[in-house]
């Protein structure tokens, strides 16, 4: 019973999320069987910010993740990803080279 409480007990996952020059926020969703299980927004960066990293708690799993980029012209750009979980070691969203909506 042990082995299978701690398959399934929530653990840290780092996540670093690249982005390009001109970015003004970004929010996160992640979502399990379409629900949201927790978000995160990052506001007011400064030009130079190039990249953000976040420790999110999640249960194991397949996971959404939902992206929206605001430009410092307040423009939003969406993207979507995957996660699993567990995940060894940081897991990196590259958003700087992605163009338009994406999976």
């Amino acid at each position: 019973m042990g082995s299978r409480l701690a398959e399934a007990w929530p653990r840290d996952v780092e996540t670093v999320y690249e982005v390009g020059p001109g970015i003004g926020g970004l929010d996160i969703d992640y979502l399990q069987g379409g629900e949201a299980v927790t978000s995160v927004r990052f506001a007011q960066m400064t030009p130079e910010t190039s990249a953000f990293r976040h420790t999110v708690r999640l249960q194991p799993g397949e996971y959404q993740i939902h992206i929206t980029l605001y430009g410092q012209d307040g423009s939003a750009t969406e993207y979507a990803r995957r996660l699993a979980v567990p995940s060894a070691g940081v897991t990196r969203f590259d958003l700087e080279a992605a163009t338009g909506s994406s999976e």
